[in-house]
């Protein structure tokens, strides 16, 4: 079966290396949907795979979503993670779950680094479920009763010019959604997206949403830090989990390709 060591007690798991992902049986695929269910992040190091195989792979995790804008030698599986030394930002930056906006929003993303700086380009991982349970019960009941608006505003179609924002839809969605393979309750609202909490005035959700957001940037106790090395593989649950992309390496290079799985709507 799929071995594994803890990158913190609560948070994340590594796999040994010498496990080839692209090789797994079909038994060993839905141990890894259920390792990323309860451990959030799942990292793969030294994997042999190119963008075909990767593109295959996305097949056996669930259906990938698809971009209409890639060149023709990219499948439509990936979405290219790049920047060079002329970029002045970068995708990524700041907390976010990828396409939240979405009726049914992404559960696994997967994130395979081809090229990387040789330091910086770290990606952080926030655990939703830790951030829920660290809340006072108060806030919890509180936050159970909520729903949120994501705005498409961060979309990756809408990033890349392939669509107009208004040609987007939002999504409401729960501020507090329950992992249908685990059960665990998590938060479920990120900067990236989030427009309003539906139920309360404007002024009261920027003050609770700004509380939320900054309960998740600096509880570090509830976040991971992956450091890239070329070829590694990085695997998210984006119903338990927020990430952020630190660009603190301009002037070098960064390139990947990201496979999205589609989720289902969330629900308490």
């Amino acid at each position: 079966m799929i071995r594994h060591s803890s990158i913190t007690p609560k948070f994340g798991s590594e796999l040994d290396r010498g496990q080839q992902i692209k090789n797994f049986s079909d038994q060993e695929i839905t141990a890894l949907n259920q390792l990323a269910a309860e451990r959030g992040v799942i990292v793969a190091r030294d994997q042999d795979m190119d963008m075909n195989e990767q593109a295959a792979f996305a097949h056996r995790l669930g259906t990938p979503l698809e971009s209409p804008v890639n060149k023709e030698d990219i499948p439509p599986e990936l979405l290219v993670i790049k920047a060079n030394e002329n970029s002045k930002k970068v995708a990524g930056q700041g907390w976010h779950s990828d396409v939240s906006s979405a009726a049914e929003p992404p559960g696994l993303s997967m994130l395979r680094m081809e090229v990387v700086p040789e330091s910086g380009g770290d990606t952080l991982f926030a655990n939703m479920c830790e951030a829920f349970g660290t809340l006072s019960t108060e806030m919890q009941n509180f936050l159970k009763g909520l729903h949120a608006r994501h705005d498409p505003r961060g979309h990756y179609l809408y990033l890349s010019g392939a669509k107009k924002l208004e040609e987007l839809p939002s999504a409401i969605h729960p501020v507090v959604r329950t992992h249908p393979a685990t059960g665990k309750k998590s938060l479920y609202v990120n900067n990236g997206f989030v427009g309003k909490i539906v139920e309360l005035s404007e002024p009261e959700s920027s003050a609770l949403l700004k509380m939320l957001y900054d309960h998740v940037a600096y509880s570090v106790n509830i976040q991971c830090r992956v450091n890239w090395e070329p070829n590694t593989v990085v695997f998210w649950d984006n119903r338990i989990v927020q990430h952020y992309a630190a660009f603190d390496y301009a002037g070098s290079t960064r390139k990947g390709y990201r496979v999205t799985i589609k989720g289902e709507a969330p629900t308490l």
